[in-house]
């Protein structure tokens, strides 16, 4: 299985070594879950803006 990273740049959790959202370097130093479904309907997605999907609170 592989170990989940978030970006360092827009904090998107992934797999993958460079974010696929942004191209931005991930790690595994990350704290905090997020997963946003409704975007639109969500204050805390404004808050972050952010789109739908999984997101770290924190990132080292």
């Amino acid at each position: 299985m592989n170990e989940l990273r978030a970006c360092r740049k827009c904090k998107r959790i992934t797999t993958e070594d460079r974010c696929p959202y942004c191209g931005g370097e991930t790690t595994t130093e990350w704290h905090g879950y997020v997963f946003i479904l409704n975007s639109e309907m969500s204050r805390i997605a404004k808050e972050m803006n952010a789109e739908n999907g999984e997101y770290a609170l924190r990132v080292r």
